[in-house]
């Protein structure tokens, strides 16, 4: 049965849309009695769900609000978010003729709208963990690692220490030193321009990202030909042991001409003395080398010494490139 929950919690790294999220649901749904009635009573407390049909979907016109079911001659409506803040609160009550009780709401970020009730996907994911049948323990801890991966749920009772956060802020000053390189082979430094980068590494697009702090570096190479990258390095620290990474993206302009270097080779690299085998990932489109000395970084007596290991892992990045372009 493990691999029934691991199947649906790795569905997180591909289908992480709202229509995916809905559709997984969904099916969750009609796969549980059980499951059904958890879901319909989180929203809508004390409605029957006994003999009712979920459907995914209720389309008029403009309006297509993500599942629908009848209970009792009412009609419900179940609206799911996840990043996206287009809302139809009246759009959707006027349309179906449906009171504001009956319009189930969701999103993934706290939200108040006046005479509605709105629920954030950590809280059904809560309610859900307080329900796990035993005999559909696998079905339902998998859809919650779905849910938890998906909508980025948090949760722990970890005390925070503010004395410890100086460490990140070390770590993102120590990487102008890192990048400075200057060998027979490239030369490397911060790439610190505050328009092209969005006023720094932590952003995507517009937005600043959650958990992650990094910068920017530009690498040119010698004696070969291909045209100068810009990498990313940096630190993924929204888990309880953070993941320290240098990546690739297959932008114009930035990482490209890396990722076409090691687009087909990827599956078969091995992993080097300070990273693991390298991967694609396709949220991110980039080719990514995850740094596999982080029990000896925690264990080394200062910082000068700790910076000095990532830029050896740096280095051996950019010699493995080097050394395919060159083979």
């Amino acid at each position: 049965m493990e691999y029934l929950e691991d199947f649906i919690t790795n569905l997180s790294s591909r289908f992480r849309k709202e229509n995916d999220l809905s559709d997984i649901t969904w099916t969750m749904c009609q796969t549980s009695d059980r499951f059904l009635e958890a879901f319909v009573q989180f929203f809508f407390p004390g409605v029957s769900t006994d003999d009712i049909y979920l459907q995914r979907e209720l389309s008029d016109d403009d309006s297509r609000p993500d599942f629908y079911f009848q209970s009792e001659g009412k009609e419900y409506l179940i609206e799911c978010k996840i990043y996206d803040r287009n809302h139809h609160f009246e759009q959707y009550t006027k349309r179906f003729k449906v009171p504001a009780e009956r319009l189930g709401y969701i999103t993934n970020y706290p939200l108040q709208k006046v005479g509605f009730t709105v629920h954030t996907w950590t809280e059904l994911y809560v309610y859900l963990k307080g329900r796990i049948p035993d005999e559909e323990a696998s079905l339902w801890n998998g859809y919650l690692g779905y849910l938890k991966d998906v909508c980025s749920v948090f949760l722990t009772n970890t005390p925070m220490n503010l004395d410890g956060m100086f460490s990140l802020y070390t770590f993102y000053r120590g990487l102008d030193e890192v990048f400075s390189f200057d060998n027979d082979h490239y030369t490397a430094f911060l790439y610190d321009s505050r328009k092209d980068t969005n006023s720094g590494g932590n952003f995507s697009g517009s937005t600043p990202r959650e958990g992650v702090m990094g910068k920017y570096f530009e690498v040119a190479f010698k004696h070969v030909r291909m045209k100068r990258a810009w990498g990313w390095m940096g630190v993924y620290f929204e888990r309880e042991h953070p993941l320290v990474c240098i990546g690739f993206d297959d932008r114009d302009g930035w990482g490209k001409s890396v990722f076409d270097l090691l687009i087909d080779r990827v599956d078969d690299m091995e992993a080097g003395l300070y990273f693991d085998a390298p991967y694609y990932d396709d949220e991110t489109n980039g080719i990514w080398f995850d740094f596999n000395k982080a029990d000896e970084f925690n264990q080394l007596g200062n910082s000068k010494e700790q910076t000095a290991l990532l830029k050896s892992f740096l280095q051996e990045v950019l010699d493995t490139i080097y050394s395919i372009k060159q083979s």
